[in-house]
């Protein structure tokens, strides 16, 4: 299945790119195998740090992860499945204190 993948600020820079397609094997894939895919590509790789808290690999902390403008929280987490026409975006969450 091909998805589309929006990235916004620090998460646009480290790829180089604002949005992508991704082919994944998966019919219905999950949020997670996505993200997973996205940091297997090149331009993916880049983000790696950005996105994924170290401790607990999770993306959660650092993005706020969104299937086709609502947030992965208010659906199945990480294991929302992805539908035809679905749009993932990545924003980064701002931390600071």
């Amino acid at each position: 299945m091909n998805v589309h993948v929006k990235l916004f600020g620090v998460f646009r820079s480290a790829a180089k790119t604002n949005e992508l397609n991704l082919q994944v094997p998966d019919a219905t894939p999950t949020v997670k195998a996505v993200i997973s895919q996205l940091l297997s590509t090149e331009s993916g790789a880049s983000l790696r740090q950005l996105l994924l808290d170290s401790e607990a690999a999770d993306p959660r902390p650092n993005a706020l992860i969104m299937v086709s403008g609502r947030e992965i929280g208010t659906l199945d987490g990480l294991e929302t499945r992805l539908k035809k026409d679905d749009e993932l975006s990545l924003l980064p969450v701002a931390h600071g204190g």
